[in-house]
């Protein structure tokens, strides 16, 4: 548990939130999913610290229900923060809404300002068009949160029962917006700055998911050196697997304690400071050190790592789209960069 082991980063409440995550146990579909954690009352809004303790407990035991979980909270958060739709936001909130993040296109990825997505009015709406992809819970979504042009700017706009089409990655539920003069309601005029904030808030909290799946391959691997038997003794007694595990831990504790750094800073901080610096070191720092605990984890293993119902060889699926979404590594370490020399 974070809030035993690193308290010092904690606020009360804290603690109990983290072990109602830990007891929670999803199944199904992305919907059933979502409807549990409802139940469960882990949607609420929170700080980020909040995000990061459930993350943590949800991506140990199963990735989709952290998928499940954060992506409710990237829908809800633009809703949120432009003070609209509240009746959509309680739906959400309660688990009896899927809602999605519309952002990124064929042609806008770590590039978002290519987005091509456009909106026109309509009467006293507005209708958008264009393909939004890669977008997860997309194929079950009952309303999806898009960003599209308005002339020279991009807004936020908000559609119902948006038409989806899915896309194969992984174990993921994800898949398109297909928008075809689709009705929408506009949510603000200012969407960049709604889509850049969302992603500051959540964006530390993918370093508490990476550090979750981390944590579970490493003890995956401590479990297996144990009882596998090779040269006359247990894996753990020779010197080399020995060195590993013990460089998975260091580098698990260094990840956790990044990941815990920008959580607290992003919390900490005034509602119109920014702390995008923190947010991408803990996320860069997290993922990156997950996928080479984890690829570790699966050589440990041998063969029995790469086998399809493996523990490991499922984690190693799952933490490997952590280093792209949400700020890819390669543009993270651009923004870390640019805050050290300046623009170039």
């Amino acid at each position: 548990m974070l809030t035993r082991t690193h308290a010092y980063f904690f606020a009360e409440g804290h603690a109990v939130l983290e072990a109602r995550a830990a007891a929670f146990s999803g199944a199904g579909t992305i919907r059933a999913r979502v409807a549990a954690l409802g139940a469960a009352g882990l949607l609420e809004r929170r700080d980020t610290r909040s995000l990061a303790v459930v993350r943590r407990q949800l991506a140990y035991r199963d990735p989709l229900d952290d998928l499940a979980f954060v992506i409710q909270e990237l829908g809800c958060t633009p809703l949120e923060r432009a003070g609209a739709l509240p009746e959509v936001v309680a739906e959400a909130r309660a688990g009896r809404r899927v809602l999605v993040f519309g952002l990124t296109e064929p042609e806008a990825g770590s590039d978002v300002r290519g987005i091509r997505t456009v909106a026109e009015p309509d009467g006293a709406g507005w209708r958008l068009t264009g393909t939004k992809h890669f977008i997860s819970n997309a194929p079950e979504a009952d309303g999806a949160v898009v960003f599209a042009r308005v002339g020279e700017t991009v807004g936020c706009f908000y559609v119902a029962a948006p038409p989806t089409s899915a896309q194969h990655v992984a174990a993921h539920s994800i898949g398109r917006l297909e928008l075809d003069g689709t009705p929408a309601t506009k949510v603000a005029d200012k969407g960049f700055a709604l889509a850049f904030a969302t992603l500051e808030r959540c964006r530390p909290s993918v370093g508490a998911a990476a550090v979750g799946l981390a944590a579970r391959a490493l003890h995956e691997t401590i479990a297996h050196v144990r009882r596998r038997h090779q040269f006359g003794a247990p894996l753990a007694a020779l010197p080399v697997v020995r060195l590993r595990v013990a460089e998975m831990g260091v580098e698990l504790e260094t990840a956790t304690l990044a990941t815990l750094h920008a959580c607290h800073t992003r919390d900490a901080a005034g509602p119109t400071e920014r702390t995008g610096y923190q947010s991408a070191v803990g996320k860069l720092v997290a993922t990156e050190a997950a996928q080479r605990i984890i690829d570790q984890a699966v050589q440990l293993h041998g063969g029995a790592g790469v086998e399809e119902d493996a523990i490991v060889q499922r984690l190693y699926r799952a933490v490997r789209p952590l280093r792209i979404y949400e700020g890819a590594t390669d543009v993270l370490y651009s923004a870390v960069a640019e805050h050290l020399l300046g623009a170039p």
